[in-house]
């Protein structure tokens, strides 16, 4: 009879070097590995907590301002409150249901001083909890620049998050009324032409949100930054926010119809909904700084890097940066190292060396990163 503890290595064993030859076929999903790794390593599931209790509570000032604005102007476009609870149910599935919003419309003056005051304490400590995270994430310093700077950068963030949200309900209010006006001029209003073409304008204006404001997070967060590389992490993070809005329409429902939270049930699903988006922003910010067969790259702090006119670019040699760099090998794994690759390291050396006071070898995290100019 076969030892079961031998039989449980060998099927073990077996099942590493599948996995292994799947990652050395497909880099896509070698990135994908490496990404979750750094994700894991540096505390991502820790850092989105600590984002998701400051962003959770950003959310009812932030609702309560945004509604006391739209009834201004409501008179003017009637369609404008039903637009923002269309797009908080887009983020929230949902929660606009469960708002009075007409109460807070007849007191909008007073409703939007008080949301104001609170949006401008528990929203700035949100963006600065994110930008901490992103920073910690990519191996940056969180205290690099000066600290009114990067209050004054928080706040410049959560207005622009701000505007691009009003921006889209505008646009969304504008594109879904012309195209109705459109349809029903040429006889499809109703028809399913007409359902498929208004799907496909929201999804489009949807994406077009998500890459702005994930673009707005990795541009504007962290000290340093590669906008190539921002543009990659924006478009993967926008894909998987509507996707996970698929999935956060049956888990909020499911949540708040549970009898088990009770009257806490709205409360349990927006942490919840808050939670998983955030964990997905910072895992796409580990992908951002990680590459097939390399777990640290630029823009993160403890890269290789050799500027050579004053773009940091990567070197053909990884430098040994700590607990939180580990497994930066540059070869696709399961395979022996090229010929020749104990050499790498002196090399990388005589670059560092050679770039003198232009740029230092990295520091092992959490040492300081990079120089930057930007708080």
């Amino acid at each position: 009879m076969a030892n079961p503890i031998s039989a449980f290595r060998s099927g073990a064993r077996k099942a590493s070097d599948a996995a292994g030859s799947v990652r050395r076929r497909r880099p896509f999903v070698d990135h994908a590995v490496r990404g979750y790794r750094r994700y894991a390593e540096d505390g991502g599931d820790r850092l989105a907590a600590a984002a998701t209790y400051f962003a959770f509570l950003s959310f009812f000032p932030l609702v309560a301002l945004a509604f006391s604005i739209t009834g201004f102007v409501v008179d003017a476009y009637p369609n404008v409150q039903q637009g923002l609870a269309n797009q908080i149910n887009s983020y929230l599935p949902g929660m606009a249901d469960k708002l009075d919003i007409a109460s807070i419309g007849n007191s909008k003056v007073g409703v939007g001083l008080i949301g104001l005051a609170a949006l401008l304490l528990a929203g700035l400590a949100w963006i600065n909890a994110l930008r901490d995270a992103i920073r910690i994430i990519w191996h940056q310093s969180v205290d690099v620049g000066n600290a009114l700077v990067r209050r004054l950068r928080d706040l410049g963030v959560l207005v622009g998050l701000g505007l691009i949200v009003f921006a889209s309900i505008a646009v969304t209010s504008v594109i879904t009324s012309v195209s109705g006006t459109f349809l029903e001029g040429i006889g499809l209003s109703g028809s399913t032409a007409a359902t498929v073409l208004t799907t496909l304008l929201a999804l489009g204006i949807a994406l077009a949100l998500d890459v702005t404001v994930f673009l707005c997070l990795f541009l504007w967060l962290p000290s340093i930054t590669d906008r190539r590389r921002a543009v990659r992490g924006a478009l993967l993070g926008a894909v998987g926010v509507e996707s996970l809005k698929l999935l956060g329409t049956w888990l909020v429902g499911m949540t708040t119809d549970n009898p088990v939270y009770g009257t806490f049930a709205v409360i349990v699903g927006l942490l919840i909904w808050i939670n998983i988006v955030l964990r997905w922003t910072l895992l796409v910010a580990a992908w951002t700084v990680t590459a097939p067969y390399d777990s640290d790259v630029v823009p993160s702090g403890t890269a290789a890097t050799a500027p050579d006119d004053g773009a940091a670019e990567p070197v053909d040699a990884v430098l040994d940066g700590g607990a939180g760099a580990a497994g930066r090998a540059a070869e696709p794994p399961g395979e022996p190292a090229p010929a020749g690759s104990s050499a790498a390291g002196s090399s990388a050396g005589a670059v560092a060396g050679s770039v003198g006071d232009r740029v230092d070898a990295p520091a092992p995290w959490p040492g300081p990163s990079a120089p930057s100019p930007r708080g």
